[in-house]
């Protein structure tokens, strides 16, 4: 739905037959809610609030949390019948896998890392607050940094490394205290996933955090923020932590890698809350939601037919 600006492609609902049923897979309505910085530009803005009177028009909208669910009937006021929660799911290459010595000291030298690390992956984009999570690195102990560092997994720009590198120099960490890897394949994203001390997840705002889901199929012991959909993917008040807090952020980071109980107790929790994601249940929830949708629409028309 959300496709077009920049590119040679239209959508739209209702514009053409209005007749036809319309469902549309909901992942998030972040601009909406928070308008700086994604909408500052008033092009796009215009082009983003055009589609979201189309999205209006949809007849059944598939939510991917519930979290985003009820982004859709706070802002969007649909009918809380149009709006299903499916869900997602992770990929089948993400799972757990037990590296050998000699793969996984291949692994970090390809990406310089040298001690037990901390990772993130999932974008630079401001809500993801890298920023956030590197002043909090910062207030750990000496000794817990000394013994770790955080990888920062994923695409970057040499803006965005350029002012990330301006932070942790202001703040004064060391060169390889933190790592950005830049893009990386998704093979080695696996395994990364498998050979980190924990995972991290900062973000103020997401539709679902996929990359949470991930982690915890690989067996990785997870923290996130608690906003937003991350606490209905992570699954345990135990590992959530307040974005808009340092501090707070720190000591969870603290924790999760120093405490060796803590570390086991997520790593156990992960594997069973990574079950209750599946394909086959975001599939049954959508069809059940399609059959649905004929009786739903045929009522709409006879009502506005009066």
């Amino acid at each position: 739905m959300f496709e077009g600006l920049g590119e040679p492609v239209i959508t739209s609902i209702g514009t053409i037959l209005s007749d036809i049923p319309v469902a549309v897979t909901l992942y998030d309505l972040i601009p909406l809610i928070n308008e700086k910085p994604y909408l500052d530009n008033p092009s796009v803005k215009s082009w983003y609030l055009d589609k979201i009177e189309h999205l209006k028009q949809a007849d059944l909208l598939l939510s991917i949390s519930e979290s985003s669910r009820q982004e859709a009937l706070e802002h969007l006021d649909s009918e809380a019948e149009n709006v299903v929660n499916i869900g997602t799911a992770a990929d089948p290459q993400f799972k757990k896998i037990e590296l050998s010595t000699l793969q996984k000291n291949a692994l970090l030298k390809r990406y310089n890392i040298k001690y037990d690390f901390l990772m993130y992956t999932g974008g630079i984009d401001l809500r993801k607050n890298i920023d956030g999570l590197i002043r909090s690195y910062t207030l750990l102990p000496q000794q817990v940094r000394e013994q770790h560092q955080l990888a920062i997994v994923c695409s970057i720009n040499e803006y965005q490394k350029n002012e990330l590198e301006t932070l942790i120099k202001k703040l004064g960490l060391g060169n390889d205290e933190i790592i950005f890897t830049g893009f990386i394949p998704e093979e080695d994203l696996v395994l990364l996933y498998n050979s980190c001390k924990a995972f991290v997840f900062p973000s103020w705002h997401e539709g679902f955090g996929l990359p949470v889901l991930e982690a915890m199929h690989c067996g990785a012991p997870v923290i996130a923020a608690n906003t937003s959909s991350l606490p209905e993917v992570v699954g345990t008040e135990d590992a959530l932590f307040d974005p808009y807090n340092d501090q707070e952020i720190a000591d969870t980071i603290e924790l999760v890698l120093t405490d060796s109980q803590f570390r086991k107790k997520l790593c156990e929790h992960s594997l069973r809350q990574c079950l209750t994601f599946s394909w086959d249940n975001s599939a049954k929830k959508a069809i059940a939601a399609f059959e649905k949708l004929p009786k739903r629409v045929s009522l709409k028309f006879q009502f506005q037919n009066v």
